[in-house]
């Protein structure tokens, strides 16, 4: 028998997976992901809707040396197969990549370890022009001349921690495809995006959690949409279970919300629009604190006004991923 190893062509893979369905909202809960997986506390998204636009992630967390920043950069740089840490939000290796990618042509992750910063770039354009896997690789003062202007502040605030990664998006295209008004659009993604990451990580926004974080936009602090008012005097809180899968716990959570009346203005603003209160009734899916979908009883019951006040949180281990058929994007999931 003869082998022979077939390498797939670097552009048509990277634009095929730009296209695996990731909103601008769950791509940018992917970048967010990673940080916290690797130990962040402080969370800085920058950007601007103006030309040249650019979305950028600062994080305080463990950074990587040179070397492990190419690992990072390879696709599929995890093996599905590996015992992972119970707080990894991560899964296949390729979330920065196709995340990231999915919204932009050009990536550029800059770390800092050991107090040595290092930086790389996927350029979609170059890789095209280069016919195969060329990913830049920057000299500091290279990075310095590229981003110390464009981004004001932000290499000065890596450089102010012990240890961080910045992930830079630029050139967007399919993220304003058949866009009119361009700045329009984006302003209108990132207010999106604010509302929803502010109750994906509603565990980690709130201050008395047993690891919170701060994250920002523009240095706004978000503020943490908890789905089931735990802290309403309104809300009944039902007896949890245990269900064991696998020799791993799974964890379930019912509620009962306070109704309309017993709801002040702010109340409603945290759970959204009064048909918000109704579509976002049913199981809520956790995986490590993190929320993964929302809102669906997974054909166990229809959405009717008997329900709307009822809310399930399950909360899973990452070691169930494949029972739960999570996804690349880690915003699907199926019930066992």
């Amino acid at each position: 028998m003869n082998v022979q190893v077939v390498e797939p062509r670097a552009d048509i893979l990277v634009e095929s997976t730009r296209s695996i369905g990731y909103t601008f909202e769950s791509a940018l809960a992917d970048i967010i992901d990673n940080s916290i997986g690797n130990g962040a506390t402080h969370i800085d998204v920058r950007f601007s809707s103006i030309i040249p636009r650019y979305v950028a992630i600062l994080d305080d967390g463990c950074g990587m040396t040179p070397d492990e920043l190419i690992i990072a950069m390879r696709y599929g740089s995890k093996n599905v197969n590996d015992q992972r840490a119970e707080s990894d939000l991560g899964r296949f290796g390729l979330g920065l990549k196709t995340a990231s990618l999915s919204q932009c042509r050009k990536l550029t992750v800059i770390s800092k370890k050991n107090n040595v910063i290092s930086a790389a770039s996927w350029d979609l354009d170059f890789i095209i022009e280069q016919q195969g896997w060329s990913l830049k690789v920057y000299n500091y003062d290279e990075m310095v001349s590229q981003y110390k202007k464009a981004i004001p502040g932000i290499l000065d605030q890596l450089n102010s921690y012990e240890s961080g990664t910045i992930v830079i998006w630029e050139d967007f295209d399919k993220m304003l495809e058949g866009a009119i008004e361009p700045d329009n659009l984006f302003d209108e993604k990132i207010s999106i995006a604010r509302s929803q990451l502010e109750l994906i990580y509603h565990n980690f926004l709130d201050k008395t959690s047993k690891n919170p974080i701060e994250l920002r936009f523009n240095w706004l602090p978000l503020v943490a949409k908890d789905p089931f008012l735990t802290k309403h005097p309104g809300t009944q809180p039902l007896s949890e279970e245990y269900i064991d899968l696998e020799g791993h716990n799974i964890r379930v959570k019912p509620y009962i919300l306070p109704y309309l009346n017993k709801l002040s203005p702010s109340d409603i603003e945290l759970l959204g629009t009064l048909d918000d209160l109704r579509n976002k009734q049913g199981i809520y899916v956790y995986r490590n604190n993190r929320l993964i979908i929302w809102g669906t009883w997974f054909r166990l019951d229809t959405k009717n006004e008997l329900n709307k006040l009822a809310r399930i949180r399950v909360d899973i281990p990452n070691s169930l991923d494949h029972i739960w058929d999570i996804d690349i994007k880690k915003s699907t999931a199926s019930l066992p």
